[in-house]
C-alpha cells in the first residue's frame, strides 16, 4: 500500500509540474497572439482575413487552456478523479482544435507569396483613389525601406505620368519634385513583406506543433494519474469496508465448558 502511495505521488508531482509549466507556455502562447495580431493588423490591406483570424484563435485558446490548467490544478491538489478526467477530456478536445491550426497554419506558409502579390497589385491599383490604401502602401515602403510590387518600375505602369511617393525615396524627394531629386530604393516590397509575413506564420504553425506535443504529454499523464487514484482510492475504500466488517463481527460464544 505504501509502495503504492509513493507511485501515486510520484505521478501527482510530475502532473503538478507539467501543467504549470502549460501554464506558463499558454501566457506567453496568449502575448505571442497578440503581438502577432497586432504586427497583422499593421498590414491589414496586403493580408487575408483569415491569417488575422489564426491570431484571434491562438489567443482564444490560450485564454480557454489557461483557465482550463487552472481547473486541472485544482483537481490535482485535492485528488478529484472526476476533476482529472474532465481536465483531460477538455484538454484533449482543445488540443485537438490547436492541430487544425496548427495545419492552417502550415497551409497558410504556402500561399503567402500569391495572397501578398495579389492584394499589393489591388492596393497599388487603388493608390491615388483611397486614402487608407495610400497610407497603408506609404507606411509598408517606409518600414520595409522598399518601393512598388516588384521595383520602382512598377509605379510607372501603374500610374504613368505620376511622380514616385516621397515613401518611394531613399533621399529627401517629396511627392511634388520626387523627378527631380528622388532616389528610389532599388528593391521591391514583395520579398521583404514575404519574408515578414511568411516567418510569423510559419511561427505560429511550429510553434502550434511544439506546444501540442508538450500538451499530449500532460494528457496522458493526467490520465495515469486519474486512473492510479481511482484504484487507490477503491483499494483504499475496500480496506475501510472489511475493517468496519471486523470490528462490527461479534466474539464467538463458548458452548462447552473449559475442562481442567
Amino acid at each position: 500500500m505504501h509502495a503504492s502511495r509513493r507511485a501515486l505521488n510520484l505521478v501527482k508531482y510530475l502532473l503538478l509540474m507539467l501543467s504549470f509549466m502549460c501554464f506558463v507556455i499558454e501566457i506567453i502562447q496568449i502575448v505571442v497572439g497578440a503581438v502577432l495580431h497586432h504586427m497583422f493588423s499593421t498590414y491589414t490591406v496586403f493580408i487575408d482575413n483569415d491569417f488575422v483570424r489564426a491570431t484571434h484563435f491562438l489567443i482564444a485558446v490560450g485564454i480557454v487552456l489557461v483557465f482550463l490548467t487552472i481547473f486541472g490544478l485544482t483537481g490535482m491538489i485535492f485528488e478529484n478523479v472526476t476533476m482529472i478526467f474532465l481536465y483531460a477530456g477538455f484538454f484533449t478536445l482543445v488540443v485537438i482544435l490547436e492541430i487544425m491550426l496548427a495545419v492552417t497554419a502550415f497551409s497558410m506558409v504556402n500561399r503567402v507569396d500569391s495572397m501578398l502579390y495579389r492584394r499589393m497589385r489591388i492596393v497599388l491599383e487603388r493608390f491615388h483613389t483611397d486614402s487608407f490604401m495610400r497610407a497603408s502602401f506609404n507606411h509598408m515602403q517606409r518600414q520595409m525601406n522598399c518601393c512598388g510590387v516588384n521595383s520602382y518600375e512598377d509605379w510607372s505602369v501603374a500610374h504613368p505620368g505620376h511622380a514616385l511617393p516621397s515613401s518611394c525615396c531613399s533621399g529627401l524627394g517629396s511627392w511634388e519634385n520626387a523627378n527631380e531629386n528622388c532616389v528610389p530604393r532599388e528593391r521591391g516590397c514583395m520579398d521583404p513583406m514575404s519574408d515578414f509575413i511568411g516567418s510569423r506564420v510559419q511561427m505560429i504553425a511550429t510553434g502550434t506543433t511544439v506546444i501540442i506535443v508538450f500538451q499530449v504529454i500532460c494528457i496522458i499523464t493526467a490520465i495515469i494519474m486519474g486512473v492510479r487514484l481511482g484504484m487507490y482510492k477503491r483499494q483504499q475504500r475496500l480496506l475501510e469496508e472489511s475493517a468496519a466488517r471486523q470490528v462490527q463481527q461479534p466474539e464467538p460464544i463458548m458452548t462447552e465448558k473449559p475442562k481442567f
